[in-house]
């Protein structure tokens, strides 16, 4: 049986994994954050506000975090004696992300067979939507060695997923044999690039007895800068090795910066200009240098909101270390309503009217 293991890096991030999952199993609880951590207001149409968002980057690895995450299952018949397997191992490790991030996990499911793939749930934060489409795949048909491997991941990779905008993502593929094209292996690593994704691969070979054919499913993943695991490997062993990948990915950083990546429109339209950042330099709406997590790190921000359209609005803003995730904080906006005395006035208006309508009848 092989002996490799999950644990040394994932494709993007190297020996600072291993730092990462130290403290991840050390316990420790430390988060970066925003503040304030909730602000509500009532605007009128083009009326604005400007308050300031402070962003403290801890020295310890973040907690919170958006993660995305699909499957990708080999769904031919060489996997029947490892279907069950493969689909236990990625229930378990969604339920374990979501313990660990607090439930928002981002899951879909991809399948590769012979002939066919494709995306058979797109990125959902309802895990039960997943697991069900995870519990209904079964393992026939193939009947050569090589598979699609290639096709299932590159679809999986395609924007029409649904991957979140500032979101660390993965993709897990499952299966026990190497891989044919179309598409070929580097427009396969392309598409992974195009979405920022890490791979991991979870190889049954053992169960099916292909280790020794040619080429492998981990020569494969490998080949597409993924790392490989063998079945073995538990899914909280998994789980942990995507947690350090996470944690290791803002170990340095280049860019800080508040925002609300769309999410206050159409009502409400926000404006970033950052105010301080910390030893580096203020450029437009981000905070430039090079950090590391040896300290903690401030940045401050003048945040401005705009009211574009009238309607009740509610949404987040999120702390962006070079574009991902690290901090979250809500927003909350009514309409301005008119003061009485303005309500007095509109009264008259309104009765004025009346009488002019009734002259005219």
């Amino acid at each position: 049986m092989s002996s490799y293991s999950v644990l040394p890096n994932l494709s993007k991030h190297c020996s600072a994994v291993v730092g990462a999952l130290a403290i991840l199993a050390s316990g420790a609880a430390f988060a970066d954050s925003i503040s304030p951590t909730s602000y509500s207001a009532s605007l009128g149409i083009g009326e604005s506000v400007t308050i300031t968002k402070t962003v403290v980057v801890t020295k310890e690895a973040p907690t919170s975090a958006l993660v995305d995450i699909v499957f990708v299952f080999d769904t031919t018949g060489s996997m029947g004696s490892a279907i069950d397997g493969a689909k236990a191992t990625a229930t378990a490790l969604l339920a374990d992300l979501n313990l660990a991030y607090g439930g928002g996990v981002g899951s879909g499911v991809a399948y590769y067979n012979d002939p066919g793939a494709g995306v058979l749930s797109t990125i959902t934060t309802t895990s039960a939507t997943t697991v069900a489409t995870i519990a209904g795949l079964g393992a026939s048909g193939g009947g050569d060695y090589e598979e699609l491997g290639y096709a299932g991941i590159s679809d999986a990779a395609d924007p029409t997923t649904g991957w979140r905008p500032g979101s660390n993502r993965f993709i897990v593929a499952l299966g026990d044999a190497g891989f044919k094209t179309p598409p070929t292996a580097a427009a396969t690593t392309a598409a992974l690039a195009s979405i920022g994704a890490d791979l991991i691969g979870i190889d049954f070979c053992a169960s099916s007895g292909t280790c020794a054919f040619a080429p492998t499913f981990k020569t494969d993943i490998e080949g597409l800068g993924g790392v490989v695991t063998p079945s073995s490997t538990s899914a909280s062993d998994i789980a942990d090795a995507i947690k350090a990948s996470i944690a290791a990915s803002f170990e340095e950083y280049s860019t800080v910066t508040v925002g609300d990546i769309g999410g206050g429109l159409p009502e409400i339209a926000v404006t970033t200009v950052c105010t301080g950042a910390d030893t580096g330099a203020c450029v437009g709406a981000e905070a430039h240098g090079t950090y590391d997590r040896s300290v903690d790190r401030t940045f401050t921000f003048d945040y401005t909101f705009t009211r574009m359209a009238a309607g009740d609005k509610s949404f987040d803003t999120y702390a962006l270390v070079d574009g991902g995730i690290v901090a979250t904080e809500a927003d909350r906006f009514g309409t301005t309503v008119p003061e009485p005395a303005s309500l007095v006035l509109m009264a008259a208006g309104l009765l004025g009217l009346g009488a002019t309508r009734r002259r005219r009848s």
